[in-house]
């Protein structure tokens, strides 16, 4: 047995297998309990053929179609690109017909209830800021924002002298009116985010963006707000020397703030997928979904990005999932319109296929498990709240990308992210807190400083989905309460406003 390498079968009736480290030609694997002599070199995430497939076949991983055949494959050859036709539009157009043919009755569309919260043993409160508006946050920030591009410089040396998070923006000025609302709703949330204690605002003094009209909405919820512009306060130096000075005063303020005993179930998450691999969808995302399961089920909410639309399945009503898939329909149609291409052209990225993720399908077979057995209540525009616990969309295509991810998230009021990465990213956020989990060991030895947790136990049947998820979810309660993230130790504070519902986010 000790001679064997290692590989993965998902389902039964897959036809591929996995290879859990690299296997060399004529080295023997265990598919399950079936021999496979690979007739080539499969590196490691890649899939094996189990047996001989024929051009035109379908490939079968998770149990369902991901891909065709462009040639005859023989068993224990290497299943990739170069011999698999990503078919994802054609499946998403025959999936969403079909579902738009059935009764707005046909399907149950209520979540299953995989915990009880009796069982979960969980604790009512944890220790919070609370704000005057009536939410809570697990940190206690001061912002330094800039409201223009020209006091990008200004707001960063403030900030690095601080040791505070710091906003940027790449113009909030001379943009059309729908690309700067949102310019507006990125300053506005970020100051209103329930971890954010108060902000310094910095401007030029003759952008676009009215300082006042966005200090009044912030300064509504209780939040101390100081406004300074470079034109009006003496110039760039003295607008830096009286930023680092009225930073210094709100964090004195906000150290003298203690915790306070907050509702659990108040507390706002969201699972999320960047940097996917082949260990993302077999161990990470699922860890990540089940800890989004267990903090549903004590009456907890849960965001997700939903910019790429989806499907029935997904939804809470039949009319959720109809706008899912209407959300999907102009995306898709988007991308042709724009590229000539569809996403399966452009996605997988390089570095998903580099991981060993040949389709889209494939990829959102693995994406999907991060938000758990929930469905979808509803579907929130860019920077809004959830109204009531559960599971939410948000309609952000741009989502896609992780740093418009992470914000898009970020402002719809999540404290926490759990994001989930094969290959590693240090990303975090001005607002939200990020916990990144790996299920790639060769991850989570070599970017250490990036990695909060490891699912490396639960992918070779070391602990149960449900003993990491429980782990994980310990995790994110000592983060709720203090602990720090590795991004928050690494003073990633990124935060890029997402203007555009496209995926290239041009308009």
């Amino acid at each position: 047995m000790s001679d064997y390498k290692r590989s993965m079968l998902i389902e039964p009736e897959d036809n591929v297998a996995v290879a859990v480290e690299p296997i060399e030609q004529g080295e023997t694997t265990l598919a399950g309990d079936e021999e496979l002599v690979a007739g080539e070199f499969i590196k490691e995430g890649h899939k094996i053929a189990r047996c001989d497939i024929k051009k035109d076949a379908e490939i079968i991983k998770y149990g369902v179609h991901i891909g065709v055949a462009t040639a005859d494959i023989k068993k224990g050859d290497w299943v990739h690109e170069h011999n698999v036709y990503d078919d994802f539009e054609e499946i998403n157009r025959e999936r969403r017909a079909y579902y738009r043919s059935m009764a707005p009755d046909a399907l149950d569309y209520t979540a299953p209830a995989l915990y009880r919260r009796e069982e979960l043993n969980l604790p009512e409160t944890i220790m919070g800021y609370k704000r005057e508006d009536g939410t809570f946050g697990i940190r206690n920030h001061v912002v330094v924002i800039s409201l223009v591009q020209c006091s990008n410089n200004a707001a960063q040396r403030i900030a690095a002298a601080c040791d505070v998070p710091a906003t940027y923006v790449d113009a909030a000025c001379g943009e059309f009116p729908d690309r700067f609302a949102r310019t507006r709703d990125g300053f506005i949330t970020t100051g209103t985010h329930p971890n954010t204690f108060g902000v310094v605002l910095l401007s030029l003094g003759c952008q676009q963006t009215d300082p006042e009209d966005v200090a009044s909405v912030i300064r509504a919820t209780g939040r101390p707000v100081v406004s300074i512009s470079m034109q009006a306060d003496g110039g760039a130096t003295n607008a830096i020397k009286e930023g680092i000075r009225a930073v210094n005063e709100l964090k004195a303020q906000s150290a003298a703030q203690k915790r306070e005993p907050c509702p659990l179930s108040g507390l706002v998450i969201s699972g999320y997928n960047g940097g996917s691999d082949w260990t993302s969808g077999l161990s990470a995302n699922p860890v990540a979904g089940d800890a989004i399961d267990r903090h549903t089920a004590i009456g907890g909410t849960n965001v997700e990005i939903c910019g790429r639309g989806g499907y029935p399945t997904d939804a809470g009503s039949y009319e959720v999932g109809m706008r899912l898939m209407e959300i999907g329909d102009f995306f898709n149609e988007d991308c042709a319109r724009r590229g000539g291409k569809g996403l399966s052209q452009v996605n997988p990225t390089p570095g998903n296929k580099a991981g060993g993720l040949t389709t889209m399908t494939e990829k959102n077979l693995g994406s999907f498990k991060t938000k758990g057995h929930g469905r979808m209540l509803g579907i929130l525009d860019c920077g809004q709240r959830p109204p009531q616990p559960g599971m939410w969309g948000i309609n952000q295509a741009q989502g896609a990308n992780d740093a418009y991810a992470t914000t898009t998230l970020a402002m719809s009021g999540c404290h926490i992210c759990l994001f989930t990465t094969g290959r590693g990213n240090p990303i975090g956020n001005a607002c939200m807190t990020t916990i990144k989990i790996t299920g790639n060991p060769r991850t989570a030895e070599m970017l250490s400083d990036m990695i909060d947790y490891s699912t490396k136990p639960m992918l070779y049947g070391e602990k149960s989905l449900q003993e990491s998820g429980k782990e994980l979810y310990e995790l994110m309660l000592r983060v709720a309460g203090g602990e720090p993230t590795k991004a928050e130790l690494l003073g990633d504070y990124s935060w890029t406003t997402p203007h555009g519902t496209s995926y290239n986010g041009d308009y």
